[in-house]
């Protein structure tokens, strides 16, 4: 399977570039695409701390250094790019 060619990505709201999350949507050329949530490396601690857990999983996160648009279609492309874009595709979460 060839790997997707990245025709947008779009935050599903507006994002603090330096520290946080938010659900992303890319679109693929010639139509489909992926839904998933990005985040700074720091959410996963402050996600266990309000469960209260030592432990915490979800559905697949794309961890960034910062929410700024420059770093994140650089992390989509390159998971477009690793493995025929598995990543990228993997990623995928319908919205209900």
């Amino acid at each position: 399977m060839p790997a997707p060619k990245v025709a947008s990505i779009d935050f599903a709201a507006p994002a603090d570039v330096s520290s946080g999350d938010c659900d992303l949507t890319v679109a693929f050329e010639g139509g489909g695409g992926s839904t998933f949530k990005v985040a700074t490396f720091d959410r996963a601690e402050a996600w266990m701390a309000g469960s209260k857990s030592k432990a915490w999983w979800s559905e697949p996160v794309l961890f960034v250094s910062s929410l700024d648009p420059e770093t994140v279609r650089a992390a989509v492309e390159a998971m477009a790019a690793e493995m025929g874009g598995y990543w990228l595709r993997y990623y995928h979460r319908r919205r209900t």
